[in-house]
């Protein structure tokens, strides 16, 4: 098997458990989602989101020349990343949502828990980690994106402007995980690179669906 193979058999069982099973996604495909459901996931993927490209590029900057194609990959991929904050942000003003106001609240744990590990691995630990972490990302929205816009415009009567992150990301992130199945099977340098990509998509499968909690407990008014 490929390192990728190896990546996601060794988080299976946390990816069934945790974001398969997630009830935000029951939720939605079951037509019982509330406006107020996709309001807080707007806002807490704009939470997520708006971090990336600084992320990646501190991370791309602690790398060696032992470490250059993966180097390369990560500023390339942060031309990709940035300003997709601004989607969320579309979104919430066609919705006709006061965008300041809903972004005036502080991220929930589990977009906090996301940032906060990023950054620890682009600073701190070891940056090769967050190639897990776009492994999670990028596919569940090449997973989801388009069938997930799909849903909210057929079952919820979201127009297509009101859908932008979920359905660019559809396509984007199509492109994205090839991207980072070539960096995970062709770029890590040490065996014991291998190790920190499998926690970094374990931990972010973890705080992923701590985030579709968090949204899924959102208040709603009686």
């Amino acid at each position: 098997m490929s390192n990728f193979d190896d990546l996601l058999a060794a988080t299976e069982e946390d990816y069934k458990a945790s974001i398969e099973k997630n009830g935000l996604i029951e939720l939605v495909l079951g037509g019982a989602m509330k406006r107020e459901h996709y309001v807080s996931y707007l806002r807490e993927t704009y939470h997520m989101v708006r971090h990336t490209s600084r992320m990646l590029s501190l991370a791309g900057a602690r790398l060696g020349d032992d470490y250059r194609g993966l180097r390369d990959w990560f500023f390339e991929q942060v031309q990709e990343e940035n300003n997709h904050d601004q989607f969320c942000m579309n979104d919430l003003r066609n919705l006709g949502e006061d965008v300041a106001r809903v972004l005036a609240v502080p991220p929930k744990p589990g977009s906090w828990g996301l940032v906060s590990q990023n950054y620890y691995m682009a600073t701190y630990g070891n940056p090769v980690g967050i190639l897990g972490v776009a492994s999670l990302t990028e596919g569940l929205g090449a997973e989801l994106g388009k069938v997930m816009a799909q849903v909210l415009r057929d079952q919820y009567g979201l127009e297509r402007n009101q859908v932008t992150f979920i359905k660019s990301h559809g396509g984007f992130d199509a492109k994205h995980i090839e991207d980072v199945k070539r960096a995970v099977n062709e770029l890590l340098v040490k065996e014991s690179d291998m190790a920190d990509v499998i926690q970094g998509r374990r931990m972010t499968i973890h705080y992923y669906s701590r985030m579709f909690d968090d949204v899924l407990t959102t208040p709603i008014p009686s």
